[in-house]
């Protein structure tokens, strides 16, 4: 508990994390950019169960992906938090498949599909391919991210937020759902939807979700959609627990998921809650924070600097002749090596460029420079069994982590399949499982040969087909194979995968979207034209247009001290016509950031 009461002692001197440590009501933080919001739950977690919850009552906290969760986790554990029963950190499906439908569907006469069978990507695709044809609908015209957007956005409830209906979108979402039932499948949007039925439809459903917690505490809420907002007022308004939210509605950048920042301002304008905003930033300096509020329009926020007070902010714009390479090209010929005069380490120094592809072609520049990097997100954040085997190659080659937590999921994982298993048969599976871990060591030197090894030997693939919690994730279990096999991961071993997403003294690779949470003295944006960023599909939609400013506004404050903006005027490209250069221009951003710089007197270049 050591760092506990450190951490606790911390922020005597900041009054707005203090109240909201200390609050016994519902509340809602407003969490700016570097404010500590991590820190205040993880404090506010460990607060409740020591000295407001007693057993065997506990707490819920939602997170946003399994990622997160296994973060909190960690830092709970270095906090002296010990394991209990009745405390669930997880995300919003997996608290609604176990706490709410598991518990209490089957005893209602509802025509939710059981057992659970959450539908495939490939299967969802195939879905809606076929809808599109059969409406005539071309695949230009319509994305599967819409269609999930609008069914997000359309869910009934008592929230009084209005979001433009997509027609279009609306008309094969309804078609989506009523197919989906047909086969007896379900998704993570109807598992929220149908939880928020039972609780706000069943009294006995929400007695007892209230006896077993007083508490519910919620992360990054900006980035949930209409469904767990929904579930939250049903909770407010029908039970006695209290909620603890933590966000930033101007980091509210998935709207491709159905997320809007307009749910969480409801939260934090309400009544029930009390709003609490942090105003404190203690990753980056003054510059960077008045930068990054003015070109978001929101210096009414009054965010100051908590620790880099002396320092100067530098801004560069990079205009480049022609074409992204050659982009790449002045990353690593003049910015890193500038960087490393200036003794900034490689792991301080962060690429955030448009999407996935592009991530590969920086990789491939930087590889063939000979240029340490890594990918701070794991792709497979989302798959709880291929985090687990990367937790068991962490155990295996590295003696960190902690055996009971991996053999305790590979117990939860069979019981899954098979049904609760008794004291004694625990016993033996566990001594199995550390067996054929022990056994695996002599394949660690090829990704591959161990991830086959560990999946054949424990069966993993017919579990996951058997199970109704992990069924879904026979799509992450092909793919992370066929990655080892002749992927990006074909000449990785053991301890390789293991230290995926760690620093290390690598340059970080992101795309803009996957940059928050993420920190570095430097940051470095490609592709900052106009049309390209932000996307000329949405320069003319204020909505698209609002939500890529506040990625950009993501992008600049993940960074401590200094970034860099680069273009290129020029861009060729192949069309049915034949081949033609495109003259391109500075962004809308640059150019709003250049004259920010200029009316501050920033530094900048």
């Amino acid at each position: 508990m050591e760092l506990y009461y450190q951490k606790v002692h911390q922020i005597q001197d900041d009054p707005e994390q203090l109240a909201a440590f200390n609050s016994n009501l519902s509340t809602i933080v407003r969490a700016g950019p570097g404010s500590g919001k991590t820190t205040i739950l993880t404090l506010k977690i460990i607060k409740l169960l020591n000295e407001r919850i007693n057993t065997p009552r506990g707490l819920a906290c939602i997170t946003y992906s399994n990622e997160a969760a296994k973060e909190f986790i960690n830092r709970l554990r270095k906090m002296g938090y010990q394991k209990r029963e009745n405390v669930t950190l997880g995300t919003v499906h997996s608290f609604c498949i176990s706490q709410i439908i598991m518990p209490f569907c089957h005893l209602f006469n509802d025509d939710f599909p059981l057992p659970i069978d959450i539908i495939t990507d490939s299967e969802k695709y195939k879905l809606f391919f076929t809808i599109l044809d059969e409406f005539g609908i071309s695949k230009s015209d319509l994305r599967f991210e819409q269609i999930d957007s609008e069914r997000s956005h359309s869910v009934p409830g008592i929230s009084k937020v209005e979001i433009n209906e997509n027609a279009l979108a609306a008309k094969v979402a309804t078609e989506y759902e009523k197919r989906l039932k047909e086969l007896g499948k379900t998704d993570f949007i109807e598992i929220v939807k149908y939880s928020t039925l039972l609780i706000n439809r069943e009294e006995y459903v929400r007695k007892c979700i209230e006896a077993k917690f007083p508490w519910i505490l919620i992360d990054e809420y900006q980035d949930f959609g209409k469904p767990l907002h929904e579930l939250i007022l049903s909770l407010i308004n029908n039970t006695n627990i209290k909620i603890f939210a933590v966000g930033d509605p101007d980091q509210s950048i998935y709207g491709f998921n159905g997320a809007h920042p307009a749910y969480f301002l409801e939260l934090y304008d309400s009544y029930e809650l009390m709003p609490i905003q942090l105003k404190t930033n203690y990753r980056s300096n003054q510059d960077i924070i008045d930068a990054a509020s003015m070109a978001l329009s929101i210096d009414d926020r009054e965010y100051k600097a908590g620790y880099r007070l002396n320092e100067k902010g530098a801004f560069h714009f990079i205009q480049c002749e022609n074409e992204l390479e050659e982009q790449y090209k002045y990353v690593v010929d003049t910015i890193i090596p500038s960087c490393q005069k200036q003794g900034i380490p490689l792991e301080e120094i962060c690429i955030l460029v448009k999407d996935n592809y592009v991530v590969e072609e920086v990789r491939r520049v930087l590889e063939e420079r000979g240029i340490p990097h890594y990918i701070p997100k794991f792709e497979f954040s989302k798959s709880n069994i291929v985090l687990w085997l990367k937790d068991c190659g962490t155990w295996l080659v590295t003696n960190q982590g902690s055996f009971t937590e991996i053999s305790d999921f590979w117990i939860r994982l069979l019981e899954s399949y098979q049904g609760m298993l008794s004291d004694s048969e625990k016993i033996s599976q566990r001594k199995k499982f550390y067996n054929t871990l022990i056994i695996s060591e002599k394949y660690k030197d090829l990704l591959s040969d161990w991830l086959t090894f560990m999946i054949n030997r424990l069966n993993i693939q017919a579990i996951i087909n058997q199970s109704d919690k992990y069924s879904g994730e026979i799509y992450y279990i092909d793919r992370i194979l066929e990655l080892a096999t002749i992927g990006r991961y074909k000449m990785y071993n053991v301890e390789m995968f293991s230290q995926i997403g760690k620093s290390d003294n690598q340059i970080a690779l992101s795309t803009r979207h996957s940059s928050k949470g993420l920190e570095f003295e430097v940051v470095v944006m490609l592709g900052m034209e106009q049309k390209v960023f932000p996307n000329y599909r949405n320069i003319h939609n204020q909505e698209k247009l609002n939500e890529e400013r506040r990625v950009f506004y993501v992008c600049i404050t993940r960074a401590k001290r200094e970034c860099y903006l680069l273009m290129s005027k020029n861009y060729t490209k192949e069309t049915k016509k034949g081949t033609f250069t495109f003259k391109h221009y500075p962004s809308m951003f640059w150019r709003e950031l250049h004259q920010v710089c200029k009316e501050k007197k920033l530094t900048y270049f």
